[in-house]
């Protein structure tokens, strides 16, 4: 149940991040190039990347307590 909790926030936090980063980068491409940059599907990819490490830096934390 652990784990499943961990991925199911991994992927909303990840969305989450993805939303703040395109934003981001969207003000620095208008500030620095007048253009709007920005990578498609970021939120995706960020949402499929912490989706997967949230649940292995938890079960590490979990190991290194338990010594």
């Amino acid at each position: 149940m652990r784990i499943i909790l961990s991925i199911l926030g991994g992927f909303i936090g990840g969305f989450i991040l993805g939303i703040a980063l395109s934003s981001v980068f969207g003000v620095i491409g208008m500030v620095l190039f007048n253009e709007p940059m920005g990578m498609k599907f970021l939120s995706y990819y960020t949402a499929v990347i912490v989706a997967v490490l949230v649940p292995v830096i938890d079960q590490k934390s979990v190991k290194k307590q338990s010594y």
